[in-house]
């Protein structure tokens, strides 16, 4: 039987591919551009690949919106499996024009489509259109999914700790101040998502165990001693990804585990190195 709603997600969830297949989420890639050569995030380049690039390419790379054909296709898509209605739950309107194309698109749709801007990315992201995709699997109508969505995006919180300020500054998504203040002073830059959807620097620590020992305890803040779902994600760094896994699992209790590497649109403003984490409570 097929559910009432579709959920449909961007790119920058940065949700496994497995994950994203055996659920049948429909993802709306964004794309990124070497000098004149595009390539789409998931499809035409794959995240290993992506950096390799990365590593050779003389130039920063730059991102860019989905086609609107890729929300077209979704949508239609979501209208030929007998769906009645479709969420389509994205990345933050201040990072990206996602939202915006989204909602030009729905308009057009076969079905009514409910755009939502998260005001998240990353594995906050993630975590809100699992979120979605579960309700609406369960039988729920549109104003549940939504509420589903909307829970995420006011309990959960996306830290993000970087090498270097440098690919965020190039990207616009940090102020030059604050990147030239983090390199600076060499330390290891915790960042956040803040409730306006923009990343900022929440706080600054001097090494990769204390950057991960202050992830650690905003995340078992939010707990509050329940369990959670975690989002691990990281930017070619499977040893550091590992050591926040452990030092997590001795402060909470993790309900759902999801590990990923980042992509391509969110590794061009967070480079090699990366890691973030993404919590929210389990929904009981």
């Amino acid at each position: 039987m097929v559910a009432p709603v579709a959920v449909v997600t961007d790119s920058t969830a940065d949700l496994p591919v497995d994950l994203v297949e055996s659920l049948g989420l429909r993802v709306v890639p964004l794309s990124v551009a070497f000098g004149d050569r595009t390539f789409i995030s998931g499809v035409t380049l794959q995240p290993e690949g992506f950096y390799d690039r990365l590593a050779e390419s003389p130039r920063m790379p730059t991102t860019s919106q989905p086609s609107p054909a890729w929300f077209e296709e979704a949508y239609a898509d979501c209208a030929d499996d007998g769906h009645r209605a479709i969420v389509s739950v994205h990345c933050s309107a201040a990072l990206s024009g996602t939202v915006s194309l989204a909602r030009d698109r729905a308009a057009d749709a076969a079905l009514p489509v409910e755009v939502i801007d998260t005001k998240l990315v990353g594995g906050a992201l993630g975590l809100a259109a699992l979120a979605a995709h579960r309700t609406a699997a369960r039988g729920g109508t549109v104003p549940e999914v939504v509420r589903a969505v909307e829970r995420v995006r006011q309990r959960a919180i996306g830290l993000l700790v970087v090498d270097t300020l440098e690919y965020l500054r190039r990207g616009g998504r940090l102020t030059g101040t604050q990147a030239a203040v983090g390199t600076a002073l060499r330390v290891k830059p915790l960042l956040h998502l803040t409730p306006e959807g923009r990343v900022e620097v929440r706080e600054r620590t001097r090494t990769w165990t204390k950057a991960m020992d202050r992830c650690v305890q905003l995340v078992a803040e939010v707990a509050a001693g329940d369990p959670v779902d975690v989002v691990v994600v990281h930017a070619l760094a499977p040893e550091r990804a590992a050591e926040l896994w452990d030092r997590l699992d001795a402060r909470v209790t993790v309900s759902e585990r999801i590990e990923a590497l980042i992509g391509p649109i969110v590794g061009t403003h967070v480079g090699p190195g990366a890691i973030g984490v993404a919590a929210v409570p389990a929904a009981r």
